[in-house]
């Protein structure tokens, strides 16, 4: 009786291996903790704040950046692939100060320190689309 060789053992296991690595890739995409978009403007004196960034601290972990367009408006990001700010509570430092690549000041902060190295900006960011703006003063 001629030996039979079981050809379906190799093929389970490239497929148990693709299944494995999709499921590996997949959950890569999307490591760290859960994200809630948030935007808004943020306004100096009532006029639209240009070029300001933005950095919302959770209590723990990573924080998330953002930076003003022309109109004051900004959109926080996580990291390259993923957009938005962790759930919870966040500490916000806002700044208008802009370096050159050297490190050379262009342009010096235009804040009072309340808003970023003494900061009392605070925000709570919820399980939702999170519209958060800041009406800043320069006195």
């Amino acid at each position: 009786m001629p030996t039979r060789i079981n050809t379906f053992g190799p093929y389970r296991l490239s497929v148990l291996f693709a299944c494995g690595f999709a499921l590996i890739a997949g959950c890569q995409k999307h490591s760290g903790p859960e994200l809630a978009t948030v935007t808004g403007t943020v306004t100096l004196d009532g006029k639209p704040l240009k070029d300001a960034t933005l950095h919302f601290q959770p209590t723990s972990g990573r924080p998330s950046y953002g930076k003003t367009d022309d109109n004051g408006k900004y959109n926080m990001g996580y990291s390259l692939e993923r957009q938005g700010v962790a759930l919870g509570k966040h500490k916000v430092i806002i700044r208008t100060v802009v370096e050159d690549k050297y490190g050379k000041i262009l342009r010096k902060e235009m804040l009072p320190k309340n808003y970023h190295d003494q900061t009392v900006l605070n925000a709570k960011v919820e399980d939702k689309a999170n519209v958060i703006d800041f009406a800043l003063e320069s006195k």
